[in-house]
């Protein structure tokens, strides 16, 4: 087993294709107790979050100490090791947060699969950090500083999400840029942009995971793609003060895209996932350099922001499930 000295580990269990999230291991403490005591398989696998200084311990060396303790104590070790083997109460718990219900077969039935940050995940974690941004937050010029430790507590040990999971889902709002992360002399800053996006980012998931999967807001990454290059060019259209539509000339952004890359961006089928969802309205084609959608900005660019942190959290969960351990 190992004594970890300094550094941060990740725990976690296999199933199937992916895996589940069981605890994060600190400096001071120790991992692979349970199958070094009782010689029974390991009970879940390791991943180093940060560099990591551990020390050894092998089994001769403990059986040396063990042959000097006396009986009893050697007893009361085989007990605290058989009771923390039937803790697998906790694994079929933490098995359930990490699972996603799917209601749409045909018989009725539902099917689950597992994902590394399920809905549920994600919206306990970014309730810590509103929480803390705005109950105990420092307001800053660029937003509400987040207090780790305060988050850890909340998310962590009083919502029971990983460390882990926490983690990558600040690194994910990070690239979005709903928050920004930056390491200082002493330790790391957290700044919360902005709190009301945020909320309105817990309120879209809340809604969206409560809709059947045939009514949710499901977008691909090519309707995502039309969908930013929109949000980029958004400057150039003017609103219609009376009906407080923009008219966006999708032809105008093709050909824009295309002087500056060389290839085509997307083809303008690929838009109808846009009209489908209600983010704009049905193409007017006049020519081949008119082809025009309305749109509300206010509304556009909100479902634009919402997507940009779901499809982001998607790939964050198909990376998980291609590679398990990592």
């Amino acid at each position: 087993m190992y004594f970890l000295r300094s550094g941060m580990i990740r725990l976690y269990k296999k199933k199937g294709d992916s895996h589940i999230e069981l605890d994060t291991v600190h400096s001071g403490q120790v991992l692979g107790e349970l199958a070094f005591l009782d010689g029974n398989p390991r009970s879940a696998s390791g991943e180093a979050l940060t560099d990591c200084e551990l020390m050894e311990i092998s089994g001769p060396a403990f059986q040396q100490v063990l042959a000097k303790m006396p009986e009893w104590l050697k007893m009361l070790l085989k007990t605290v090791v058989g009771r923390l083997r039937t803790a697998s109460t906790r694994i079929r718990q933490l098995e359930s947060a990490s699972t996603a219900f799917d209601y749409s077969e045909k018989d009725g039935k539902r099917s689950a699969h597992y994902v590394y940050l399920s809905p549920t995940d994600v919206m306990k974690i970014c309730t810590g950090i509103l929480l803390v941004a705005t109950r105990n937050g420092q307001s800053l010029g660029a937003g509400l500083e987040v207090r780790v430790g305060l988050l850890q507590r909340y998310a962590n040990q009083i919502m029971g999400v990983p460390v882990a999971k926490i983690t990558t889902l600040m690194d994910v709002l990070s690239d979005c840029g709903l928050m920004s992360i930056a390491s200082e002399q002493d330790g790391t800053k957290v700044v919360l942009r902005d709190a009301d996006h945020l909320e309105r980012l817990i309120t879209y998931l809340n809604e969206e995971n409560l809709l059947e999967p045939s009514k949710r807001h499901d977008l691909t990454g090519r309707g995502f793609l039309i969908m930013s290059l929109m949000a980029k060019h958004f400057p150039k259209y003017k609103k219609d003060p009376t009906t407080g539509l923009t008219l966006i000339n999708l032809a105008d952004i093709r050909q824009t895209e295309m002087a500056l890359t060389g290839k085509e961006p997307f083809r303008v089928e690929e838009f109808q996932q846009l009209v489908k969802l209600g983010y704009a309205s049905n193409l007017t084609i006049k020519s081949n350099s008119e082809v025009f959608t309305s749109v509300n900005s206010e509304t556009f660019m909100t479902a634009y922001q919402m997507q940009k942190v779901v499809l982001a959290i998607n790939v964050v969960n198909e990376q998980k499930r291609a590679t398990p351990g990592k």
